[in-house]
């Protein structure tokens, strides 16, 4: 493949002077590989998400490590307390004041035109009992949406982020492990009933630039999600509806839409989400931006040159200042609007435990100063009413970084141009035997791991893809235990092979790669988990925990009687992350600390001192 050179004023020109004018008397159109206006020009969509807004999302409310999942988990808690009604109240408080004018203008002065508006069906629907009946108010946030849009010339995509019986399981679908859309005909009928009522009464709306019809909908089959796609397509066209409707992609690609008989389509285009250095592609560098600018990205050219459509790009996001920040956004962004591609980076808005702008940040903006939370499980009906209420009034740290390469003339630099790659590390320096009683093993045979003792320190080499789902890669040094204990353990380094790669303490029922486990690590980028395999062979989940400065990691884990409790040491305290049931995990527990790369063609570095064990025998 050749090279992408990034262009410069061109495509940046094309970015802030076609910002389109809501005056057309027509619905934008795709023709070919573009989307056009009425008079048959160009329009090139830039923008983001407004996520965590009308569909939540834990971890960007800074609120999963406090053991609550997902949407789900947090609304019932409200409700369990307070009631449906002042719930609903609170709710309301929360969704007037998460996002407001303010937001959208600063949206704006970054150059963007387009918010894609993540939703959940239940701001519609008024109940799963009730099912085809809408909420009084069930327009009210997406009109409002619009309203903010149209004021400032902007596009908004309608987003289904949450379906009817939930299509991935995951949290940001609004409710883990529940994956029942495919498998239900009600829900099925929900949605495509939902997206009806969707169709008549926007069918006319300029401001809409696009339905987006189910986002990530990977829990099931390419050729269930093909079906229910179509069926959608089809009763949003029979309503006489002539909006671009954005077919998503699965976790494949998009190829299973090839070859589609039964219907003409029109109008349409496909959608994909690209997260390299995140979630599949290699750690966090420049490097993995630069092979996917390079290599990846030509591939979908190509693609979509066969299917004759742009692509959508959903969600992306650099994240990591390390990993080229704004300046590799903004590279792209015009690449994305060179190929006519439109693009929503995610996110709009995370908060965070510390507040400001930091070396990793999702968001365009999060909370200046440390974010003033409450617990939702005990605070006061009106503490958690004025929590609500402090997210509308609170300083903002703008990702300035972001801001300026979003609008400024200057060209990004080449990606041709870069040093050498640091050489992976593909087997330890040397091995030293362990103190008495500790044992090392590879978990699930990933590339072969070490250790070496340095004074008192111990350095852990680990491969390894992943400690999650139901099968474990890691490299794992312990104790065997019986007795009740603590062990605390200081994390001095962790190695950047990628943003998942993990340190930290594990208590294992097991040395399989599926045995039930639970565990307190923290990430390269200073994150915290606490994760757990309630039984062997079951998934994995997980709750977010604090930030950490690298210059202080401490961690540490309790067993008493049957339980176990797991800590981390911020602001001068241990503060407790999560607790397990171990009833049944059997006599013997292998206690002791991990080393995890996230990318099983290289080792990583993990420094662990003062490791303190106590056992009550």
């Amino acid at each position: 493949m050749p090279n992408i050179k990034i262009k410069t004023l061109h495509i940046f020109f094309k970015l802030i002077l076609f910002t389109v004018i809501l005056n057309a008397s027509d619905l934008l159109k795709v023709k070919n590989k573009e989307i056009l206006d009425n008079q048959n020009q160009p329009v090139f969509l830039n923008g983001c998400n407004l996520g965590n807004w009308l569909i939540l999302e834990m971890w960007m409310l800074d609120y999963a490590g406090r053991g609550i999942h997902d949407q789900k988990h947090f609304i019932e808690i409200l409700e369990n307390r307070f009631g449906l009604i002042k719930t609903n109240k609170l709710m309301e408080v929360y969704r007037n004041n998460w996002i407001t004018e303010k937001d959208i203008d600063i949206i704006k002065s970054f150059g963007m035109n387009t918010l894609r508006l993540p939703f959940d069906y239940k701001i519609l629907m008024d109940s799963d009992l009730k099912p085809f009946k809408l909420k009084k108010d069930a327009w009210k946030w997406i009109d409002y949406t619009l309203e903010l849009a149209r004021e400032r010339d902007m596009y908004v995509i309608l987003d289904m982020h949450g379906a009817p019986g939930r299509q991935s399981g995951m949290d940001h679908s609004g409710e883990v492990d529940y994956n029942k859309l495919w498998d239900s005909k009600l829900y099925q009928e929900q949605t495509v009933w939902l997206w009806r009522q969707i169709s008549e009464r926007y069918k006319n709306d300029k401001t809409i630039a696009a339905y987006d019809l189910l986002n990530e909908p990977w829990g099931s089959s390419e050729k269930n999600l093909k079906n229910i796609i179509l069926r959608i397509y089809k009763e949003i066209r029979k309503n006489n509806d002539e909006h671009i409707i954005i077919f998503p992609g699965h976790r494949s690609g998009i190829d299973f839409y090839k070859n589609i008989r039964s219907t003409k389509l029109e109008n349409i285009i496909y959608t994909m989400h690209f997260y390299p250095g995140l979630f599949g592609g290699g750690p966090p560098t420049i490097y993995t931006h630069t092979d996917f600018i390079q290599n990846t990205i030509p591939a979908w050219v190509e693609k979509m040159n066969q299917f004759n459509s742009p692509l959508l790009i959903g969600e992306f996001n650099v994240v990591f200042k390390s990993a080229g920040g704004g300046e590799m956004m903004r590279r792209y962004f015009d690449i994305y609007s060179s190929n006519h591609w439109p693009a929503t980076m995610w996110s709009y808005k995370v908060f965070k435990t510390n507040g400001g702008v930091e070396k990793s940040n999702w968001g365009m903006v999060t909370n200046k100063e440390k974010l003033n939370k409450v617990d939702i499980i005990s605070a006061t009906y009106q503490e958690i009413e004025n929590w609500f209420k402090y997210f509308g009034s609170l300083d903002y740290a703008i990702d300035e970084d972001l801001r300026f390469w979003m609008t400024t003339e200057k060209s990004p630099k080449p990606l041709d141009s870069l040093p050498p790659r640091p050489p992976k590390i593909l087997s330890p320096p040397g091995t030293s035997d362990l103190p008495a009683l500790w044992h090392s093993k590879d978990i699930g045979r990933p590339l072969k791991g070490g250790e070496v003792m340095s004074g008192d320190t111990l350095i852990l080499y680990g491969g390894g893809n992943d400690i999650w789902t139901n099968k474990d890669q890691f490299r794992f040094v312990y104790q065997k235990l019986k007795a009740d204990f603590e062990i605390s353990v200081k994390v001095n380094e962790l190695l950047y092979t990628h943003s998942y790669a993990k340190a930290g303490i594990m208590v294992r029922s097991g040395l399989k790669q599926n045995s039930a486990h639970g565990m307190i690590n923290i990430f390269p980028g200073g994150n915290t988990e606490f994760g757990f395999r309630e039984k062997s062979g079951d998934q994995m989940k997980a709750n977010s925990g604090p930030d950490l400065d690298w210059n202080n990691v401490k961690l540490k884990v309790t067993k008493k009687d049957d339980s176990l409790n797991f800590f981390v040491f911020n602001n001068d305290d241990w503060i407790k992350q999560g607790e397990l049931n171990i009833e049944n995990w059997g006599e013997t527990l292998f206690v002791g600390v991990v080393a995890l790369s996230h990318d099983d063609s290289q080792l990583t570095i993990a420094k662990y001192s003062d490791i303190f064990i106590s056992k009550n025998e």
